[in-house]
């Protein structure tokens, strides 16, 4: 019970003036690490003189003391103090083990010529990123090996790529171990150069692409389990009450409960990403880069959105970290950033912030699709068909096959389509259908639709296709392509995760394709009329000219044409995929039974 009162009372839980008096009275034998962190934190210099000078003190707990008193001067902003000290916290007891086993720790020398050649990445995402900034400013380290969790590699190739990562779990056992330094530690020497917290660089841009709106991301709940206060939380109700109801927002809350999420996909402003946040911090900082503006109490969002010069505003809580200075403003690590005590959020401020920020956002250039380039690797420039339902889209990637398009698992005929789609299953079921049915849209693509113009991120899309690509026998040098009439709906995520893609648009005149629908097996659980489908048309149309007005490389092709034997759209697409194109395969494709 003793125990748990001195514990709480580290949390600033509990009748703190019995803890004092607790701590003060027990014998310097018991728990004393924890206690001396105690006793420094009820600010009673006295018991913690005590307890560090007991007898029974060995190295750990010398090194236990040490960091405990580095991290209370660093929260109290005394710098110059508690770096050294908080440089032993990889030997120290009521602390993260941050040293794997098959390394030995050196201390960071003051010539940066001595430095090691390796360095441990330690804590949580929002402190690797603020660690990888002050050594990437310091530039000795371009081809330093760095090790930690296997989330950070990722990090480590984008923003050191000569250098080498290893992951902390799969050192080797060497003779002798290698020599490290703690990313930390990189703090203290900027501290001790420049008197300040700073590291004066970012590490990424922010990003526009060209059918982007302005989004801006928000984060409602900060802070690590052991800091996780009512003081960095704002509830989700009140957080969406405020904001203002003529933007759009992205949720990148990392831990998003059941009922948040409820209350998100109900609300039409907003949306959350299509995948997991937590699984790889670089597809998460693209996800922030191209947004107007990042809305945030203290997290790891704040150093996603600050290092990528994306404008971030900081609601910062009362006892703010000690990263951001005696004055506990954002804005003296990212000059990007606005500091709004927690106490003075408000609709109006949000208003007025986000309104300045998306004038800003809308003088952002934004970034051109690459011209085709037959340079590119295959699995990088697919063929992605699209086009109304019924356009004979089938009849066109029949004849591209017969060129050599690879297609993969193609799903056979049927009533409707005897000759095949020609549309690969897997692809079609698992990530088209998919991200459909993660989005609350009909996986069919007839009603509901989503709204294209407003879709999540998905910044694994490539990834997960290519594992996909990979498992059905694709190796990556023959072009390849992807009929769905379903990508009508879902063009910007396919567009973004594969920048270098050819689009084709497959039309068909509106009549014949209103009576194909009518008539079509699969569609008879909608009405057989042509007046049911006449705004589902127009609703796909309006998708393929925002397609066609995107600055993605779009070709369209005349289905009749090319059932009449007139190849000239077929050619202009081969020509692009750096396929030869051979019209007697191109007549027998369509004579095909």
């Amino acid at each position: 019970m003793q125990y748990l009162q001195l514990g709480c009372a580290l949390f600033q839980q509990g009748d703190l003036a019995a803890a004092r008096h607790l701590n003060a009275t027990l014998p310097v034998t018991l728990w004393t690490p924890m206690r001396y962190r105690l006793s420094l934190r009820l600010r009673d210099p006295a018991t913690a003189r005590r307890l560090r000078k007991a007898p029974g003190n060995g190295p750990r707990e010398l090194a236990d003391f040490r960091t405990s008193a580095g991290l209370h001067a660093l929260w109290a902003h005394r710098y110059a103090q508690g770096f050294p000290l908080y440089a032993h916290r990889h030997a120290a007891i009521n602390f993260p083990r941050v040293l794997p086993a098959n390394v030995t720790h050196v201390p960071l020398p003051a010539d940066p010529g001595d430095d090691a050649d390796m360095i441990v990445l330690e804590q949580g995402l929002g402190d690797v990123l603020f660690h990888l900034a002050h050594i990437k400013a310091q530039g000795t380290h371009q081809r330093a090996i760095f090790t930690g969790m296997a989330k950070y590699g990722p990090l480590i190739r984008r923003y050191f790529p000569q250098a080498t990562f290893l992951r902390a779990d799969r050192l080797p056992a060497t003779t002798p171990l290698p020599r490290a330094h703690l990313a930390a530690d990189f703090l203290a020497r900027t501290y001790g150069a420049t008197h300040g917290l700073s590291p004066g660089v970012t590490l990424d841009t922010p990003t526009r692409h060209a059918f982007d709106g302005p989004v801006f991301g928000i984060c409602w709940r900060g802070g690590s389990g052991q800091n996780r206060r009512e003081e960095r939380h704002i509830a989700l109700p009140f957080l969406l009450d405020m904001l203002p109801e003529n933007a759009r927002y992205l949720a990148l809350q990392f831990d998003i409960t059941p009922a948040e999420r409820a209350q998100l996909t109900a609300d039409g402003r907003c949306a959350v990403p299509l995948t997991d946040i937590t699984r790889n911090p670089a597809e998460t900082i693209d996800m922030i880069r191209p947004l107007a503006g990042m809305i945030s109490v203290d997290s790891a969002n704040w150093h996603m959105a600050g290092f990528s010069g994306v404008p971030l505003l900081a609601i910062m809580n009362r006892t703010a970290h000690w990263f951001w200075g005696p004055n506990a403003d954002a804005a003296t690590v990212f000059a990007n950033a606005q500091t709004l005590p927690k106490a003075d959020l408000s609709p109006q401020t949000l208003r007025n912030w986000i309104t300045a920020r998306t004038h800003d956002w809308q003088r952002r250039v934004p970034a051109p699709l690459p011209a085709p380039n037959l340079h590119q690797p295959a699995s990088l420039r697919p063929l992605f068909v699209c086009g109304l339902p019924r356009a004979r889209t089938s009849m066109v990637m029949r004849v591209l096959a017969a060129q050599g398009l690879w297609l993969g698992h193609t799903i056979p005929g049927n009533p409707d389509n005897p000759q095949g789609f020609y549309e690969n299953r897997d692809l079609r079921e698992t990530h088209l259908k998919g991200i459909l049915s993660d989005l609350g849209a009909d996986p069919r693509g007839v009603a509901p639709l989503p709204r294209t113009s407003a879709l999540p991120p998905c910044p694994d899309l490539a990834r997960r296709i290519a594992a996909t690509l990979r498992d059905q026998g694709h190796d990556g040098t023959q072009p390849w392509g992807f009929k769905d009439p379903k990508l009508t709906l879902l063009w910007p995520l396919f567009a973004r995760a594969y920048p270098h893609a050819t689009w084709l648009i497959v039309r068909r005149p509106r009549k014949d394709v209103l009576r194909s629908l009518a008539r079509a097996h699969f569609m008879q659980r909608h009405p057989a009329t042509t007046e049911f489908w006449q705004p589902f048309c127009a609703a796909y149309d309006g998708r393929l000219h925002d397609l066609v007005h995107s600055g993605a490389q779009v070709l369209q092709a005349d289905s009749d044409a090319i059932a009449n034997g007139d190849f000239r759209d077929l050619e202009a697409v081969c020509a692009a995929l750096g396929l030869p194109f051979d019209a007697d395969l191109a007549h027998d494709a369509l004579r095909r039974p």
